[in-house]
């Protein structure tokens, strides 16, 4: 007969805790994967996988970004597993955005679904520092943590993905259409 090996007794305030980043994590989640289902599931995957090593967070440090690396590094070997690596994105001249835009007034114009869906349009590396930065509100260093890259890095993806962002929502809010995604990126 199988016997369960004992389970090391975790703090209930780290359960508390790491429960109430369910929805962050769900949504960050979602805007990686793009499928309700698979989101769910690496949520679930993160949730389990970060309670079954709750005994090597770093007590002091930010809970929110260590569960969000295990997430990224899950979706990241998901995706590796699958071989999905082709990602759209922006034609680079559609990345060009016009110098007259009075941010603070255009800006409140946005409706979340058309942020969303130009979300939707970023390759994944923009993609990925765009949600943990300005939906999350993830620091440049936590991302850097969580993604593994440098703090550079993170800011010139940072910039680029918000370029790219602003270059859909632009047309969008001016009563055009979105730019047209065309090229793959391996």
């Amino acid at each position: 007969m199988w016997s369960r090996r004992p389970q090391p007794s975790r703090d209930p305030a780290f359960d508390r805790e790491a429960l109430g980043h369910l929805a962050a994590l769900h949504d960050t989640a979602l805007r990686l994967c793009r499928d309700p289902a698979e989101a769910q599931d690496l949520t679930h995957d993160t949730y389990v996988r970060a309670l079954n090593a709750a005994d090597r967070f770093e007590p002091g440090t930010s809970l929110k970004a260590w569960l969000l690396t295990i997430l990224h590094n899950l979706f990241r070997t998901r995706l590796r597993d699958r071989g999905r690596h082709a990602e759209l994105e922006l034609d680079d001249d559609s990345v060009e955005v016009p110098i007259s835009l009075h941010e603070e007034e255009t800006w409140h114009a946005v409706t979340s679904a058309q942020l969303d869906s130009a979300i939707e349009l970023l390759p994944a590396k923009l993609r990925e520092v765009v949600v943990l930065r300005d939906l999350q509100g993830l620091s440049y260093k936590e991302i850097a943590q969580v993604l593994d890259l440098p703090v550079g890095t993170v800011m010139s993806r940072l910039h680029r993905g918000r370029e790219a962002l602003k270059a859909v929502l632009v047309p969008l809010m001016q009563g055009g259409n979105a730019p047209a995604h065309k090229r793959e990126v391996r």
